[in-house]
Protein backbone atom coordinates (compact mmCIF):
# COMPACT_ATOMS: atom_id res chain seq x y z
CA UNK A 1 0.00 0.00 0.00
CA UNK A 2 2.80 2.57 1.05
CA UNK A 3 4.66 2.15 -2.67
CA UNK A 4 1.58 2.72 -4.16
CA UNK A 5 1.45 6.63 -2.40
CA UNK A 6 4.49 7.06 -4.23
CA UNK A 7 2.29 7.28 -7.60
CA UNK A 8 0.69 10.25 -8.70
CA UNK A 9 -2.93 9.77 -9.88
CA UNK A 10 -4.98 12.34 -11.95
CA UNK A 11 -6.83 14.70 -9.91
CA UNK A 12 -10.50 13.83 -9.75
CA UNK A 13 -11.70 17.85 -10.55
CA UNK A 14 -8.88 18.64 -13.19
CA UNK A 15 -10.76 20.27 -15.75
CA UNK A 16 -13.36 22.14 -13.18
CA UNK A 17 -11.69 25.07 -13.35
CA UNK A 18 -12.02 25.27 -17.09
CA UNK A 19 -16.07 24.87 -16.86
CA UNK A 20 -16.09 27.39 -14.41
CA UNK A 21 -13.93 29.52 -16.05
CA UNK A 22 -14.15 29.43 -19.66
CA UNK A 23 -11.27 30.23 -22.28
CA UNK A 24 -12.66 33.86 -23.13
CA UNK A 25 -12.15 34.54 -19.40
CA UNK A 26 -9.46 36.13 -18.11
CA UNK A 27 -8.96 33.52 -15.21
CA UNK A 28 -5.79 31.52 -16.08
CA UNK A 29 -6.78 27.51 -15.46
CA UNK A 30 -4.93 25.95 -12.79
CA UNK A 31 -3.39 23.12 -14.49
CA UNK A 32 -0.86 25.53 -16.18
CA UNK A 33 0.34 26.94 -12.65
CA UNK A 34 2.83 25.40 -11.31
CA UNK A 35 2.04 24.82 -7.41
CA UNK A 36 4.47 26.69 -4.76
CA UNK A 37 5.11 24.44 -2.19
CA UNK A 38 5.90 20.37 -2.53
CA UNK A 39 3.56 18.01 -3.39
CA UNK A 40 2.58 15.67 0.29
CA UNK A 41 0.99 11.99 -0.27
CA UNK A 42 -0.43 10.31 2.90
CA UNK A 43 -1.37 6.75 3.80
CA UNK A 44 -3.07 5.43 7.60
CA UNK A 45 -1.91 1.57 8.21
CA UNK A 46 -2.93 -0.45 10.93
CA UNK A 47 0.21 0.71 13.16
CA UNK A 48 1.04 4.68 11.98
CA UNK A 49 0.60 7.19 9.40
CA UNK A 50 2.49 7.19 6.64
CA UNK A 51 3.05 10.99 4.56
CA UNK A 52 5.56 11.49 2.14
CA UNK A 53 6.97 15.28 1.04
CA UNK A 54 7.98 15.45 -2.58
CA UNK A 55 10.90 17.98 -2.39
CA UNK A 56 14.04 17.28 -4.63
CA UNK A 57 16.94 19.01 -4.46
CA UNK A 58 16.58 20.76 -0.98
CA UNK A 59 18.82 19.48 1.92
CA UNK A 60 17.35 18.27 4.81
CA UNK A 61 18.55 20.99 7.29
CA UNK A 62 15.82 23.26 4.83
CA UNK A 63 13.15 21.00 6.31
CA UNK A 64 11.59 22.06 9.49
CA UNK A 65 9.21 19.20 10.67
CA UNK A 66 7.00 19.77 14.05
CA UNK A 67 3.77 18.15 15.52
CA UNK A 68 1.80 19.15 18.17
CA UNK A 69 -1.13 17.22 19.26
CA UNK A 70 -2.31 15.94 16.07
CA UNK A 71 -1.19 18.90 13.27
CA UNK A 72 1.77 18.02 11.57
CA UNK A 73 3.26 21.06 10.10
CA UNK A 74 6.63 21.07 7.69
CA UNK A 75 8.30 24.17 6.58
CA UNK A 76 11.53 24.91 4.30
CA UNK A 77 12.61 27.34 2.19
CA UNK A 78 14.12 26.76 -1.28
CA UNK A 79 16.58 29.61 -2.77
CA UNK A 80 16.09 30.29 -6.32
CA UNK A 81 19.79 28.47 -8.42
CA UNK A 82 22.35 31.20 -9.16
CA UNK A 83 22.87 31.72 -12.65
CA UNK A 84 26.44 32.92 -14.20
CA UNK A 85 26.05 36.16 -16.34
CA UNK A 86 26.20 34.76 -19.22
CA UNK A 87 23.14 32.28 -18.71
CA UNK A 88 19.15 32.87 -18.47
CA UNK A 89 16.02 30.53 -17.98
CA UNK A 90 13.43 30.52 -20.01
CA UNK A 91 11.18 27.81 -17.85
CA UNK A 92 11.33 27.15 -14.32
CA UNK A 93 8.64 24.86 -13.47
CA UNK A 94 10.13 23.88 -10.17
CA UNK A 95 9.47 25.55 -7.02
CA UNK A 96 11.21 28.27 -5.01
CA UNK A 97 10.81 30.48 -1.69
CA UNK A 98 9.08 29.61 1.55
CA UNK A 99 6.78 27.05 2.02
CA UNK A 100 4.92 25.56 5.12
CA UNK A 101 2.14 22.51 5.15
CA UNK A 102 0.44 21.69 7.84
CA UNK A 103 -1.87 18.25 7.95
CA UNK A 104 -4.21 17.43 10.25
CA UNK A 105 -3.64 13.67 11.60
CA UNK A 106 -6.02 11.46 13.35
CA UNK A 107 -6.50 11.73 16.96
CA UNK A 108 -5.05 8.17 17.38
CA UNK A 109 -1.45 9.45 16.79
CA UNK A 110 1.49 9.11 19.50
CA UNK A 111 3.71 12.16 18.76
CA UNK A 112 6.31 10.96 20.73
CA UNK A 113 6.63 7.68 17.81
CA UNK A 114 7.78 9.84 14.97
CA UNK A 115 10.46 9.50 12.49
CA UNK A 116 11.20 11.39 9.50
CA UNK A 117 13.55 10.63 7.05
CA UNK A 118 14.78 12.34 3.95
CA UNK A 119 16.22 10.46 1.20
CA UNK A 120 16.35 10.93 -2.56
CA UNK A 121 14.09 14.34 -2.61
CA UNK A 122 11.20 12.36 -0.77
CA UNK A 123 10.31 13.03 2.76
CA UNK A 124 9.43 10.38 4.66
CA UNK A 125 7.46 10.97 8.28
CA UNK A 126 6.39 7.93 9.89
CA UNK A 127 3.80 8.68 12.80
CA UNK A 128 2.98 5.67 15.08
CA UNK A 129 -0.55 5.11 16.11
CA UNK A 130 -1.07 4.95 19.77
CA UNK A 131 -0.61 1.17 21.29
CA UNK A 132 -4.91 1.21 22.59
CA UNK A 133 -6.17 1.79 18.98
CA UNK A 134 -3.90 -0.72 16.81
CA UNK A 135 -5.94 -3.55 16.25
CA UNK A 136 -5.11 -6.74 18.23
CA UNK A 137 -5.40 -10.29 17.50
CA UNK A 138 -7.49 -12.10 19.51
CA UNK A 139 -7.03 -16.09 20.08
CA UNK A 140 -9.57 -18.64 20.32
CA UNK A 141 -9.20 -20.92 22.26
CA UNK A 142 -10.82 -24.84 22.41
Amino acid sequence: MISNMLRFSPSLFEGLDEVFAPSFSTVTPRRNQQPYYPQVNMGVTDKSVEIYLFAPGMNADELDVTLEKNLLSISGNREADELDDNESLSRRERFIGKFKRTIALPETVDPDKTEAIYRDGILHINVAKKEEVRPHQIKVNV
